[in-house]
């Protein structure tokens, strides 16, 4: 089929091969690029052969390219797009218009294209350009399991001032009754389907699907329209263990503790309307909580096995009085008590005279007074004023601890971390597979299955204990150096600041930031 011919040259095509066969040399190669452009079927393949097939002119047909195909069909390796080009001029396409949907449509067929074709795509197609033809339907996988729980209430005190009273407040015990709502858990939705070009059926995976976790003892699990909900079966106070959620039982004491109830000892958080009287004792599994507005005077013992303890007012202990939690004590202001905490111990106004003890001591940073005394903090002492204008003698101790060793441990979390997220995504991955083949599990398969469950919970919860040691690593690099005292305001004379084995004595008032760094006492 020959389909050009001018003085010097002529082209036929044979099946898809297109030949030149040159009569006359002389005709200039760059003129070659506008031929090409009239015949967009044309593609070349040998510019070599056409060059000297032009200079030789010995009228024997040389192969210099092939023919594409009028409609130009080109299909992605996985099935799921199709492009055309249209190999033609714009006069070619005005002449086949009528035509063109029909014959698309039996190059398509001819591809075993039969889903998903795009034909407002031929309403005004471009010439020699790809366009999209067809697309596949992609699978939609299902939605996970979306589960929401309780929000325990953040305990951060807050210091304000109305009219002549100080308020110290703070949300502390989460009390929920009888039938209250403590969670929920949307279930996973089974995903669309899709198809390929060819027709072919390509599965959705189903939503990954994540149990509640709680106490069965004292929470219960009802489906509720189209959820599961969690709700209280008892009064009590929430808390959260790991990813678990549950209700403990709350002792609340309307009044004071006092003669008439004796000292408490209770498994499990109380909560005390007015005050504890002097003398008695109040102990606990979990929180103690003491909302009165006078606070507590000379008790004997204030003592949280695992959790924390509140004091809306203040302590007067009269040198007998002594509160000990596990995690943290927040109080208004304290005088001539005892004060011990595991992590922190959080101070409105004042500590004057008191015995300090616990990683972190913090006291208001604008009137937060530390007056005489003796603290031990092991990372860092943050308030306004150390001592007095009448210079009472007040000793602070930092215990310090060895930043790079800190920052050591905090690169094996992070790494460990890292771990354990590549785990639960292959967790993840394994199980999806696997709930997509439920009821052709063999019994092998099924157990694999459930392992694969398993471990994805137990990878979770690791995470959360990896995240609770990063924050507690993280709050010792809030201290400067090795260990941190921070007066915002002013440190009287007779101060006695002792930061690991360095000591340093406050001569003249003074404020700002003390700390060690590379064994020398600094001050900023």
């Amino acid at each position: 089929m020959e389909f050009f011919r001018n003085d010097s040259f002529s082209l036929q095509g044979k099946g898809d091969h297109v030949y030149i066969t040159a009569v006359a040399p002389g005709f200039p190669i760059k003129e070659f690029d506008l031929l090409l452009k009239q015949h967009p079927r044309l593609q070349m393949t040998s510019f070599a052969g056409l060059r000297d097939a032009l200079l030789q002119a010995t009228g024997a047909p040389v192969q210099i390219g092939v023919l594409r195909p009028l409609l130009e069909i080109t299909v992605s390796r996985d099935w799921m797009e199709a492009t055309l080009k249209l190999n033609m001029t714009e006069s070619e396409l005005q002449l086949r218009r009528t035509s063109l949907v029909d014959e698309v449509a039996e190059a398509l067929k001819q591809h075993e294209i039969t889903e998903g074709i795009l034909f407002d795509a031929l309403r005004d197609p471009p010439v020699q350009r790809s366009i999209v033809i067809a697309r596949g339907i992609e699978p939609e996988p299902g939605r996970d399991a979306v589960l929401s729980y309780y929000s325990l209430s953040e305990r951060r005190p807050t210091l304000r001032q109305d009219g002549s009273a100080d308020y110290y407040e703070l949300s502390f015990i989460d009390e929920v009754q009888p039938g209250e709502w403590l969670g929920e858990k949307i279930p996973p939705t089974d995903g669309k389907d899709g198809r390929n070009l060819k027709g072919d059926l390509l599965p959705a995976s189903k939503g990954m699907d994540q149990p509640l976790q709680y106490d069965k003892q004292f929470i219960t699990e009802e489906w509720e329209d189209d959820r599961f909900v969690l709700r209280s079966q008892v009064i009590g106070s929430v808390y959260k263990v790991g990813k678990l959620i549950t209700v403990e039982e709350l002792l609340l004491i309307q009044g004071d503790v006092g003669p008439q109830t004796g000292n408490l000892d209770y498994d499990g958080a109380i909560q005390i309307m007015g005050t504890v009287l002097d003398g008695y004792s109040v102990k606990a599994t979990k929180d103690i909580s003491i909302l009165g507005e006078s606070g507590i005077g000379a008790v004997g013992q204030i003592f949280s096995e695992s959790g924390d303890i509140y004091i809306k007012g203040g302590c007067f202990g009269k040198e007998r009085a002594s509160l000990r939690a596990a995690r943290h004590v927040y109080i208004k202001h304290a005088k001539d008590c005892s004060i011990e905490a595991g992590e922190s111990i959080h101070i409105g106004l004042y500590a004057i005279g008191c015995q300090l003890k616990a990683r972190h001591i913090v006291l208001d940073k604008k009137r937060g007074k530390l007056i005489g005394g003796h603290v031990h903090a092991t990372v860092q002492l943050t308030t306004a004023y150390i001592g007095n204008e009448f210079e009472r003698p007040t000793r602070v101790e930092v215990e310090g601890f060895d930043r790079s060793d800190i920052i050591r441990q905090l690169d094996q979390v992070l790494a460990e971390y890292k771990r354990l997220l590549q785990e639960l995504e292959h967790c993840r991955r394994e199980i999806v597979m696997y709930e997509g083949y439920l009821d052709l599990l063999s019994d092998t398969q099924q157990e694999e299955f459930a392992g694969y469950k398993e471990k994805y919970e137990a990878t979770a919860s690791a995470l959360l204990e990896l995240e609770e040691q990063r924050v507690k690593l993280m709050a010792y690099m809030s201290a400067r150096g090795d260990g941190e005292v921070a007066v915002f305001q002013k440190a009287y004379p007779r101060t006695m600041l002792q930061i690991k084995e360095l000591e340093k004595t406050i001569l003249s008032s003074t404020g700002g930031f003390f700390y060690v760094d590379k064994n020398k006492f600094v001050q900023e």
